[in-house]
């Protein structure tokens, strides 16, 4: 046997031992893709039903109601505007309006001329 038919002989044996491993990888791709959009279903699914479940809660099912009826409480919420920090404000008891900035208390000794007692 010639240096190259030994050498042809070699690359017909790793190739053959490759072509296996390509074959799990290709698999694995498949694979990792089908995850990937399963977890993008899941997230559309799971926000889906946050909207739906706010939308009950709108309509008046209390949460005890909708646990009751056998729902689960979705585990992200709906999307768009949060509940905002107002509302817990006034539950904590803290003031609204915000207190005034140093600048904003100077403005009323701001262009005053201090009077003084006239010479003698």
């Amino acid at each position: 046997m010639t240096n190259e038919e030994e050498l042809a002989a070699v690359q017909a044996k790793a190739e053959a031992l490759l072509a296996g491993r390509l074959a799990v990888v290709d698999e694995l791709a498949g694979a990792e893709h089908a995850d990937r959009a399963a977890e993008q279903a899941a997230q559309r699914a799971r926000a889906h039903k946050a909207a739906v479940w706010a939308k009950a809660e709108k309509a008046g099912w209390s949460e005890a109601e909708l646990v009751q009826m056998g729902f689960k409480k979705p585990t992200t919420r709906a999307p768009g505007r949060p509940r905002g920090k107002k509302k817990a404000a006034e539950s904590t008891g803290a003031s609204a309006t915000r207190a005034p900035s140093p600048r904003q208390s100077d403005d009323t000794t701001e262009n005053k001329t201090p009077t003084t007692a006239p010479s003698e």
